[in-house]
């Protein structure tokens, strides 16, 4: 698997990661990286970072690590808890590490950090496996 080929296509062809200023920083086996620079119009009526965001970036994340494995998934469940209010926040980086890899089923571990490493949210992400990847 040609990770970097897959971050890049992840990239260039995820519409609503785009949409949403998502961007993969890295990706390999079981674990990707990603970032999202914060808008003014991502925050609530308090200028905080809207919890949704928290919890796209996450998803989006847990779906590129899955796609290390050369398939198509989506999310099947989640819990996600939000363990710090995002003041201040610029940037969201979130990382997803690999708990179980099955035939049908993958669980990540996600984390969501402010441009300070500040902890924000984590949660765990169950996807389940759509069929191979298309040939990139």
């Amino acid at each position: 698997m040609d990770y970097e080929k897959l971050k890049q296509y992840r990239n260039e062809n995820n519409p609503y990661a785009q949409y949403n200023g998502i961007r993969l920083t890295a990706l390999s086996k079981g674990s990707a990286t990603a970032e999202m620079t914060i808008t003014e119009n991502m925050t609530n009526p308090f200028h905080i970072v809207h919890g949704g965001c928290l919890y796209t970036i996450a998803d989006v994340t847990a779906g590129a690590a899955a796609s290390s494995h050369g398939c198509k998934s989506t999310t099947v469940d989640s819990s996600f808890h939000y363990l710090r209010a995002g003041s201040g926040t610029k940037k969201l980086i979130a990382s997803a590490r690999e708990i179980k890899a099955g035939k049908t089923l993958l669980v990540y571990d996600v984390t969501v950090r402010d441009q300070n490493d500040a902890l924000l949210a984590e949660g765990i992400f169950t996807l389940m496996s759509l069929g191979e990847l298309p040939k990139l």
